[in-house]
């Protein structure tokens, strides 16, 4: 997990204010610091400098040394089903979300995602395609209609279990056979739910994604899982925590 004093000594060489640094640091949840590097959550602050314009998008588009890897980095003003809208979009390009992370902090109303994205189908092999890849995704968030993708099941058993937290959020945590897609049927899924995702990280295990939400609302763990999985809709949502799987 990154630690927040090799954070901050990064930063302290960039044109990065100190206050910022340390407010953005501030309280910083385990669920986004982990399994980070430093420079990472660094570059993170980075592109929270300057101070988000009222209606700007700020959006990164930028080659890691993994073949046909990109790493997305974005920055926009909070608002419900932004995560949806941003991982709808990179799914209709056909690039497939191999790890991700996002973060709010609702004092500044801000919205950080970070996204390895594969870009199998070579959708943004020149930087013509970058371009236009940052323009799409500035588009979904700024559209009332952003991309709609159906979301197609793999067949295989979801598992969801809601957890709540000492502050009285929700805690869902996500296992599920890998899809195109995935990370953005359950973010559009929360969202339906009335769900506002606060902290989220998505990282793959083998042909299985494990995905965490930090989450303020109370979503039906057994209902999620039901639709992850393709399968019938339990009729009776469930208590707030425990694990969901589901029904056979």
């Amino acid at each position: 997990m990154a630690g927040v004093d090799e954070i901050r000594s990064l930063l302290a060489m960039t044109t990065v204010p100190p206050p910022l640094v340390d407010e953005l640091l501030l309280r910083a949840p385990e669920l986004w610091l982990a399994g980070e590097s430093p420079d990472v959550i660094a570059g993170d602050v980075a592109l929270c400098h300057p101070a988000l314009g009222i209606s700007e998008v700020r959006v990164q588009v930028t080659a890691v040394p993994l073949a046909g890897v990109l790493r997305v980095s974005l920055l926009a003003r909070d608002r419900p089903g932004l995560l949806a809208a941003t991982t709808g979009a990179l799914a209709a390009d056909g690039l497939s979300v191999v790890q991700a992370a996002a973060m709010t902090w609702a004092d500044r109303g801000w919205a950080l995602q970070r996204a390895l994205v594969a870009d199998q189908r070579h959708v943004v092999a020149r930087p013509a395609d970058r371009d236009l890849l940052r323009a799409r995704l500035r588009a979904a968030i700024t559209t009332s209609s952003p991309p709609s993708l159906a979301f197609a099941p793999s067949g295989g058993q979801a598992e969801v279990s809601v957890t709540v937290t000492e502050d009285g959020r929700r805690l869902v945590h996500v296992a599920a056979p890998d899809r195109l897609g995935l990370l953005a049927a359950i973010s559009t899924w929360l969202d339906r739910e009335g769900c506002n995702i606060i902290v989220a990280r998505a990282e793959p295990f083998g042909a299985v994604v494990v995905d965490r939400f930090l989450v303020d609302g109370d979503p039906d763990g057994p209902r999620l899982a039901a639709y992850l999985s393709g399968r019938r809709v339990p009729p009776v949502a469930s208590a707030a925590s425990g694990t969901a799987a589901a029904p056979v």
